[in-house]
């Protein structure tokens, strides 16, 4: 009797049990940790579930925190905090040292780590995401806007529309199976890599400082492609008309240092030249190549 006490004492000490309470309409929910790794799931009702972590709604606005002072006294402390939300709701999450974990994505979300990594897997609305230190992973967003800030590592988005915007520093993007109509993507000493297909009234800007442009695209692609280039050119392996090659900038008659470099504008033409593409690398190339699987 007195063990069976025991056992009932020490898990009411050392558990956190889970937090579940309705949302009010229009409520957000801030959800903050310093080295707690953070996952989110998307619920379908209008409550939130809190596990290992703490909650207090205030207004219209649900704070959900993890202090790691208890982390001795609460074995839920070890492992993430793990929060259920909304569709509709609208949602900040940050962590200074842990990793973010999205499986779907609410109505709008802004997501920040300091030293970790962010994964979403789906999701739909509006997003924005910032890492300083770690990678960022998109796989099957179908949302309206998806806008990521990184610093130090790769950022990859694989299948997805809406509008994308992509800024890195030291670190590459990489995009594939791409359906977006409008994706802007600017790295330095990054390479920039998009697959995808390019809708005819879509609008697409890519840009890379120390390294490649490379665009994968069908055959057939229908597209109107402005190039400019410092110290690199134009490789392409799907055939394109060219209404401008290699006019190099400085060529007005004034001379020019040796140490400028080359600087081309090329302007081509791939079928129609529906979509409108903007490529501006330096001292690197822009490469396009032919979809896998298609005959050369």
């Amino acid at each position: 009797m007195i063990a069976s006490l025991f056992v009932i004492a020490f898990a009411s000490v050392n558990s956190r049990p889970d937090t579940t309470l309705r949302l009010p309409r229009n409520g957000a929910i801030e959800i903050e940790t310093h080295a707690r790794a953070i996952v989110v799931r998307i619920g379908a009702t209008d409550q939130v579930t809190v596990k290992g972590g703490d909650a207090e709604l205030e207004g219209g606005t649900l704070q959900v925190s993890a202090d790691e002072r208890h982390r001795a006294n609460n074995r839920d402390a070890n492992g993430p905090l793990e929060v259920t939300v909304p569709a509709w709701s609208r949602l900040d999450v940050s962590s200074m040292l842990g990793n973010l974990t999205f499986t779907g994505t609410p109505a709008q979300l802004h997501a920040e780590t300091v030293n970790g990594f962010i994964h979403v897997t789906g999701g739909t609305g509006t997003v924005e995401l910032e890492s300083v230190a770690g990678a960022v992973v998109v796989n099957d967003f179908h949302g309206t806007h998806l806008a990521i800030d990184a610093t130090g590592d790769n950022v990859t988005i694989t299948n997805a529309t809406g509008v994308v915007e992509v800024e890195n520093v030291n670190g590459s993007i990489l995009m594939r199976a791409m359906r977006s109509a409008a994706v802007t993507a600017n790295t330095i000493n990054g390479s920039v890599e998009f697959a995808g297909s390019l809708a005819p009234t879509g609008n697409y800007e890519f840009s890379s400082q120390n390294q490649d442009v490379t665009l994968t695209l069908a055959a057939d692609v229908s597209a109107r492609m402005m190039v400019s280039s410092m110290n690199g050119g134009l490789k392409t392996e799907i055939p394109a008309a060219t209404d401008s090659r290699g006019r190099q900038r400085g060529d007005r008659g004034d001379r020019k240092r040796k140490d400028e470099g080359d600087e081309h504008d090329f302007v081509v033409v791939y079928g129609a030249g529906a979509a409108r593409v903007s490529i501006d690398v330096f001292n690197g190339n822009a490469i396009v190549k032919k979809q896998v699987g298609e005959r050369q």
